[in-house]
């Protein structure tokens, strides 16, 4: 049977986020300027409110009512609502497309926070980047975000900042199958609208409802689910909150056919669709009808579900929806199959199958081959039957390997954070480790009691106790040689990790500063690849790993013996470029350009043309101690010479050469706004650019 394909998980990536955004708190009597102690202007916040209502209707009306009150925010204006005003603007600018603007804005809003002792705003800025993050399909970066969030969250004191902020975090972990974790923060969410009562609390109660039943589904918590599901049912009828009350009926079909209840869970199935049609949910239709035939097929009543999945069909190939379409097309060759039309029902069941795996959708294929492999038992086709299962756990044992590569990939990224929970679980395998140890300890000792004992009786029996001690220390030996690898080391591209380039600035801060007055110096190559989402979005995330691949390959030749080349990240890379001057660095950064345009990436017989734009500078920057300016801030300037770059066009490289006014004067822009510190010549900047090639990927 399938779940409601609107899930919780799955419930749309702007909606969730207008919606978490939109949660407020008013007060019963007049305005105030606090919210639980924490200063706000509340004439400005009840402006944003106003422009949250208008989302989703007209969006002339909205944009001026958002930069109506932004228009009124200056200096003086409480920080948090500061904070949440700079937010609205950064996703304004994000779905309207304009991507640079937008980072910009989060810059300055993830300043903001680092500079305010207020918990909320440091809450409003990082979840901002973490929803930026996860637009930007950067799950691992957004994940990695997470602890610094809950770290500030647990002090935050107002309502919606810890709605919207638990939220994010529960979908989060729901998208990496941590569903505990999840409930854990949407209760927490739950809490804080509870301390609210206001025109949108019941909505967002009943988002709520439908968020924790469907997490403890995930969790198989069934009856829980089902206790949540009638308590939002309830809640939606009570307040009119109609729309989604087929949402709800669906899930509870869904639950009450794992807990048995076959009966109740088509009857909830009715209401689901009775629902549907008097609140014109028609996407809804297709599923609702499918899961009838399913139910009816469980029955044995094949006409029913024949008559369902006929219906279903003709309502998904009406909107187009050739997936849905292809699974009820599978369910009708089953029933033929078990009404003895073997031939037919069994070649409608295998076109089904291979649409799936035309589409490379290769979880649904190894689901419906089990189906099959069942059909050609009924039809006596038992060889084909055979056959099919075969098939089915190849592809069963290659989808494990697959999502054993994707977690190798993720630890990977854990290494590189200061995440809690990796952190715990690298010292349980190395206490581990440690207890083999204890135990390789005891067979020596047993070794040299025997010896003893049984002196030239046992020598035999020594001998291969002493080897297999001795292949338990070899195994000691890779297993730490294998955690240290994975914790400097990129999975994909062989290249050194953020933790690596961290070790080694380490050791170069232990060492001094003994290049601060060189002529030659260090340098920073950060380099992003030009629109490497649309790779990933024409040619899968498979073509997009092949890429990193080759891009690393082709660094890798130029990158010398003493440079240490790194992968900072996503399609990031950078560069430490060891004695160098300023020609060295344009040079070197001229010729990357030129590498990775000169030919395309071949993939599957596509040719990917790729580009990258490039921010280098200097280490130190001219003549600025480390002390004063380490080189996290100095890659932080190569950082915003790399976007300055991405807004004037890609492909090019954008140096940031020489600082023309002391250090102090031009520090605080420097830091945050480095078009300002060139249009007051307080800095020298050259631009290289990239060879003639497409602006996008072909």
């Amino acid at each position: 049977m399938n779940k409601n394909n609107n899930k919780w998980a799955q419930f749309g990536a702007v909606f969730p986020l207008l919606l978490l955004l939109s949660f407020v708190v008013k007060a019963s009597k007049a305005p105030i300027e606090s919210i639980n102690g924490v200063p706000v202007d509340m004439a400005m916040e009840n402006q944003l409110d106003e422009y949250l209502s208008s989302l989703g209707s007209d969006s002339v009306e909205s944009k001026q009512r958002l930069f109506s009150a932004l228009e009124n925010v200056n200096e003086n204006t409480p920080v948090a609502t500061r904070a949440r005003a700079k937010s609205y603007e950064i996703f304004w600018y994000y779905y309207e497309g304009e991507t640079e603007m937008a980072f910009n804005k989060l810059y300055e809003l993830m300043a903001m926070g680092e500079s305010s002792e207020i918990a909320d705003v440091k809450v409003e800025a990082t979840a901002t980047q973490i929803e930026l993050m996860m637009a930007e399909q950067k799950y691992g970066e957004a994940f990695l975000l997470i602890s610094d969030v809950e770290i500030s969250l647990s002090s935050a004191r107002i309502p919606r900042v810890r709605y919207y902020a638990h939220n994010l975090i529960s979908r989060i972990y729901a998208d990496w199958n941590r569903y505990d974790d999840a409930l854990r923060h949407l209760l927490d969410a739950q809490t804080a609208v509870n301390e609210t009562n206001n025109e949108r609390t019941p909505i967002r109660k009943q988002y709520l409802d439908y968020s924790i039943a469907t997490i403890q589904s995930e969790l198989k918590n069934w009856e829980s689910s089902l206790r949540t599901i009638n308590e939002g049912i309830e809640h939606s009828q009570k307040h009119g909150l109609l729309y989604d009350l087929p949402d709800f009926y669906l899930l509870k079909s869904f639950v009450q056919y794992n807990l048995e209840q076959t009966d109740a869970s088509l009857e909830a199935l009715k209401k689901s669709y009775n629902a549907a049609i008097n609140d014109e949910r028609q996407d809804l239709l297709p599923t609702i009808l499918n899961n009838f035939g399913d139910h009816y097929m469980k029955l044995g009543e094949w006409d029913e579900a024949r008559s369902h999945f006929n219906d279903a069909l003709e309502l998904a190939e009406g909107v187009n929806d050739k997936w849905t379409a292809q699974t009820i097309h599978f369910n009708l060759g089953n029933v033929e199959v078990r009404n003895g039309n073997f031939e037919a029902g069994l070649k409608q069941m295998r076109e089904a199958v291979e649409f799936y795996r035309q589409e490379e959708i290769k979880t649904e294929v190894e689901g419906l081959l089990g189906e099959l492999a069942e059909a050609y038992g009924f039809a006596g086709e038992y060889q084909k039957q055979a056959e099919t299962l075969i098939e089915q756990i190849a592809l069963s044992k290659e989808l494990y390997q697959s999502d054993q590569q994707n977690n190798l990939a993720n630890l990977q990224q854990l290494y590189e954070s200061k995440d809690k929970e990796q952190q715990i679980e690298l010292l349980e395998r190395q206490n581990h480790l440690k207890e083999q140890v204890l135990k390789i300890n005891k067979q020596r000792n047993m070794i040299w009691l025997l010896l003893g004992i049984f002196a030239v009786s046992s020598v035999v029996c020594v001998f291969f106790m002493y080897r297999k001690a001795q292949k338990a220390n070899l195994r000691l030996k890779a297993a730490n040689s294998m955690l240290a690898d994975q914790s400097l080391k990129d999975p994909l591209t062989g290249l050194w990790n953020r933790r690596a380039l961290q070790k080694e600035m380490d050791e170069r801060k232990k060492h001094g500063e003994r290049r601060d007055a060189a002529t030659q110096s260090d340098g920073l190559i950060l380099l992003d690849l030009d629109f490497f989402k649309r790779i990933n979005d024409q040619f899968g995330h498979a073509a997009g790993d092949e890429v990193l691949a080759e891009v690393s390959r082709r660094l890798q030749m130029i990158c010398r013996d003493s440079d240490k080349l790194i992968r900072w990240g996503g399609e990031e890379f950078l560069f430490l470029v060891r004695n160098v001057d300023d020609e060295n660095l344009k040079e070197l950064s001229e010729r990357i350009l030129n590498e990775l345009a000169k030919k395309p990436v071949r993939f599957e017989g596509y040719e990917i043309r790729v580009t990258t734009t490039i921010g280098f500078i200097r280490l130190p920057f001219s003549g600025v101690s480390e002390k004063q300016m380490d080189w996290e801030k100095v890659l932080q300037v190569a950082d915003m010479a790399l976007y300055m770059g991405k807004a004037h066009g890609r492909n090019r490289a954008c140096g940031v050469t020489q600082l023309n006014v002391s250090y102090e004067e031009a520090q605080a822009i420097l830091e945050t706004d480095l078009s300002e510190a060139l249009s007051n010549k307080w800095i020298s900047m050259e631009t290289i650019e990239g060879p003639e090639a497409p602006q996008e990927p072909l």
